[in-house]
């Protein structure tokens, strides 16, 4: 489970997976697709600014290694388990992993209901795989795909209701 969990929480690895959605999307719906693909990408700055700029600083939580000894935790390119709390750049709450790809999930789902499960199921093992590298607590990742969750469904709800109609 080591390797699946990072390989899971890279970034570019994210980046990938969301962006190959993206390009099943646009064959699916032309233009169309490329334009709720930069909804979804809007929409996922959007959770990132509203997560680390705005509920990072407000909470002020810290990781679960920054906060205990005895954690173990992915941090340098290898695990170890903490023998003192260890100092963290950012705050925990929430996990900005999460919330990204809930927002990008999200809204790709309800534009195209046909990506929901590679999408859920995706969104589900980054947020596992945050709590299992010792980066987050179990209730950062659900407020993160709480947050994301909504600005996506709301996403996906403007763009069934306004911008589908207009966009041929």
């Amino acid at each position: 489970m080591d390797r699946l969990m990072v390989f899971v929480s890279r970034e570019e690895v994210i980046f990938g997976f969301f962006g190959l959605l993206s390009f099943f999307l646009i064959l699916r719906k032309g233009w169309r697709g490329l334009v709720a693909s930069f909804l979804a990408l809007g929409l996922v700055g959007l959770a990132d600014l509203g997560c680390a700029r705005l509920f990072k600083p407000f909470f002020a939580r810290p990781r679960p290694y920054a906060a205990f000894s005895g954690v173990r935790v992915f941090k340098g390119g290898r695990f170890r388990i903490t023998e003192k709390p260890l100092a963290a750049e950012h705050y925990g709450f929430p996990s900005c992993h999460a919330t990204n790809t809930a927002a990008a999930a999200a809204c790709l789902s309800v534009v195209e209901p046909f990506l929901a499960p590679a999408a859920l199921v995706f969104t589900l093992l980054v947020g596992v795989s945050r709590v299992y590298l010792g980066h987050h607590f179990p209730e950062d990742v659900f407020f993160g795909w709480l947050w994301g969750g909504l600005l996506g469904l709301s996403g996906g709800w403007l763009w069934r209701r306004w911008i589908e109609k207009r966009v041929s």
